[in-house]
């Protein structure tokens, strides 16, 4: 009744009917009560006096006490009267404000200029044992490229490991004695390529590009004296059809999209649901009409409508800062977003209705999110190489699905007709999602 006096309007309740409603003032002002809690119990009187003797408390009224019909089983105006509620709620709280607003655009900076495996301006040295013309012109051959640097040449073996170990430099080229005496007789010349191998997929690029820049010289060399007997060995012409440059923005950018929009929203939505348990707000749902699924809809909508708004201050990002263009259909990206986003703040809701702490929150959306994201979406190894739990993890998890098609928008132009496949994964999970996180809402009631 504490509560209640500080309402600006109130009901009482007895055996599903509504006895009063009206300002907690005007309330006890009616029964002349010195206070709103004596007026309760006079309202509770006079209703147990009226009631018949065969009355069960515990069925069901198919009226309300002015005569009007029972609310019905689903209302869209208390599911959309609990997501203004949340919205409130989040307009209070700038914490949660900022992180809505702010925090995926921060990780997306983090990641997607963090995470590169460009080989622009590598560091290298040469250690030139043939000391020839031809020796030093293939030296120059490489300077010449705009993926690497050159620095101060090394005097021996030992210097190689000693300045690859302090990281001055990320790759050695040693050149053999009778270098220019096996290239005028005719002979494949083996040059030797230390790459600092700390970061595989980084160290396989280097690879591929110092084995580019070989083969482009000696061909060069055929090219310029066809006559003379130089390697002739079959040339292999490697072409990347979606990343010619095999560049590490746009590979990047549209895989980390996925990532952000799993775990941020999935949080915010956990943090809402968990919160009302730590507070003890929720006990107003239990007391009210509203169902399981008004009042997890209603939570949840806020928070879809935050998704989106940082799904499309990323896609900004990605083509005015990052320079990553779509060249698809917007408009399968978009619907595929709006799917994706209520896949991830169901999650969150699944994950709020069995935990009753916003730190056991916080962890388990991690782990749900976070690992799953990154290991089992295809994000970093093709989810058709995987096996076992990994790839069983990998063919139902949303963030698998919603990172091909935005992958094939980004860089493949592709549209609805060749993407919608992987739209009926993410229709799927919307329904199973919301039915899990009304069951464990239940247990939570009993």
């Amino acid at each position: 009744m504490n509560e209640a006096e500080r309402c600006d309007r109130m009901s009482l309740m007895h055996a599903g009917k509504v006895l009063a409603s009206d300002t907690p003032a005007a309330i006890q002002a009616q029964r002349n009560a010195p206070t709103l809690e004596a007026a309760f119990v006079e309202y509770l009187a006079e209703a147990s006096d009226d009631l018949p003797d065969n009355h069960s408390p515990l069925s069901e009224p198919s009226t309300t006490a002015n005569g009007h019909d029972a609310p019905a089983r689903f209302s869209f105006q208390r599911l959309f009267s609990y997501a203004r509620r949340e919205a409130k709620e989040l307009r209070r709280d700038p914490v949660r404000g900022m992180l809505a607003l702010l925090g995926s655009v921060i990780l997306m900076f983090i990641i997607g200029y963090g995470i590169s495996m460009d080989v622009e301006d590598l560091s290298y040295a040469v250690l030139d044992y043939d000391q020839t013309t031809t020796s030093q012109a293939y030296s120059l051959n490489l300077a010449g490229s705009r993926y690497f640097i050159e620095q101060p040449p090394l005097d021996n073996i030992d210097e190689l490991d000693d300045r690859m170990r302090r990281g001055d430099i990320s790759l050695g080229v040693v050149i053999p004695p009778g270098f220019g005496r096996d290239l005028k007789r005719g002979n494949l010349p083996e040059v030797a390529f230390w790459v600092d191998g700390s970061l595989p997929s980084r160290a396989d690029t280097v690879k591929g590009y110092v084995q580019g820049i070989h083969m482009d010289y000696l061909m060069g060399l055929v090219s310029q004296a066809p006559t003379a007997e130089l390697p002739t060995a079959a040339n292999v012409e490697v072409r990347y059809r979606y990343n010619p440059d095999v560049q590490s923005l746009p590979a990047m950018v549209p895989a980390v999209i996925p990532m952000l929009l799993m775990m941020i929203p999935a949080m915010l939505t956990a943090l809402g649901v968990v919160r009302e348990k730590e507070m003890g707000s929720i006990t107003n749902f239990y007391v009210t009409p509203v169902t399981r699924s008004e009042f997890l809809l209603g939570k949840q909508l806020p928070y879809i409508m935050l998704g989106m708004v940082n799904f499309f201050i990323m896609i900004v990002l990605a083509v005015y800062i990052f320079k990553v263009p779509v060249k698809g259909s917007l408009l399968t990206l978009s619907v595929a977003g709006l799917l994706y986003v209520i896949c991830s703040t169901g999650l969150g809701l699944l994950i709020s209705s069995v935990l009753n702490s916003q730190i056991a929150a916080i962890f388990g959306t991690m782990i749900a999110t976070l690992i799953p994201a990154v290991q089992f979406s295809g994000m970093l190894h093709p989810v058709s190489a995987m096996e076992g739990t990994g790839a069983l993890i990998g063919q139902v998890y949303p963030t698998a699905h919603f990172l091909i098609i935005s992958r094939g928008v980004f860089a493949k132009a592709l549209g609805m007709v060749d993407l919608y496949p992987y739209l009926l994964p993410l229709l799927v999970a919307i329904p199973l999602l919301l039915f899990l996180s009304i069951l464990g809402l239940k247990q939570q009631e009993q």
